[in-house]
């Protein structure tokens, strides 16, 4: 048995490439539609939340902080969670899913710049990923779907931690592909809410030979347009905060 995107050798019912962490399980496509010749085995804001070093600033002291799988580094989760988003945006620009062009749009009495979102094709090759719940959240009419508000649909209702929603969605994403697995949980674990995801590192450090792709891909923003870029980080940052809800503690009086 051959890896269709490496190459190597793999035993026979092997479910994934030890060499590139490519999927083996059959990916659903569009009648008509060719993979992109650029296709990676995980959708690149996956590869941004899994290597968030390479992407995000450590953590620093009263900052909210992200500890990534098979580490002991702790990135900051708000830079994290931008990086992931950007990482969609150029992916699905870049692909022909979608165009990102800069304008102006109305506040009140004032118009301000934003990036805006033209829908080009909806059909992804798999399911599941940040990149796929954008897509879904364009009604595509450009003048709604500027990038803060696509952002703001993605993450859904309000929340006190909009950024953990997005994670939470990534690490989803990644269970489905085989990438974390449900473990249990033992002692007093058991009383905590949620599943117990457990990284599966051999994978996830596989994939580690993709990563001058990624990088590639979010700095080719900046490098073709840095004006668009600056208003796309700005309008990412907004949209999340956008969805930030404060927790509202009862006081007796």
């Amino acid at each position: 048995m051959r890896c269709t995107s490496c190459g190597s050798e793999a035993p026979a019912g092997a479910r994934f490439c030890t060499n590139c962490g490519a999927s083996f399980s059959p990916v659903a496509t569009t009648p008509g539609v060719r993979p992109s010749p650029t296709a990676l085995p995980v959708a690149p804001s996956g590869f941004v939340y899994l290597f968030g070093d390479r992407f995000a600033g450590r953590d620093k002291l009263l900052s909210a902080g992200e500890k990534l799988p098979c580490s002991d580094v702790k990135v900051q989760k708000k830079d994290l969670v931008q990086a992931m988003f950007r990482g969609a945006f150029a992916s699905l620009e870049r692909d022909g899913h979608l165009s990102l062009t800069l304008g102006q749009k109305k506040a009140l009495l004032f118009k301000t710049s934003a990036v805006f979102v033209t829908l080009n094709r909806r059909e992804v090759q798999e399911s599941g990923g940040l990149e796929t719940r954008i897509l879904h959240a364009l009604t595509g009419d450009p003048r709604r779907d500027c990038v803060e508000e696509v952002v703001g649909r993605v993450i859904g209702e309000d929340s006190i931690d909009p950024w953990g929603v997005v994670i939470d969605q990534t690490r989803e994403y990644l269970l489905q592909h085989g990438y974390f697995v449900e473990g249990e949980r033992g002692g007093l674990g058991k009383f905590i809410p949620g599943r117990k995801l457990l990284p599966q590192c051999e994978r996830i450090i596989a994939l580690q030979r993709h990563l001058s792709a990624v990088q590639a891909l979010l700095e080719g923003l900046p490098s073709r347009d840095s004006a668009l870029n600056k208003q796309l980080c700005e309008d990412i940052k907004r949209g999340i905060t956008l969805r930030y809800e404060t927790q509202e503690l009862d006081v007796d009086e």
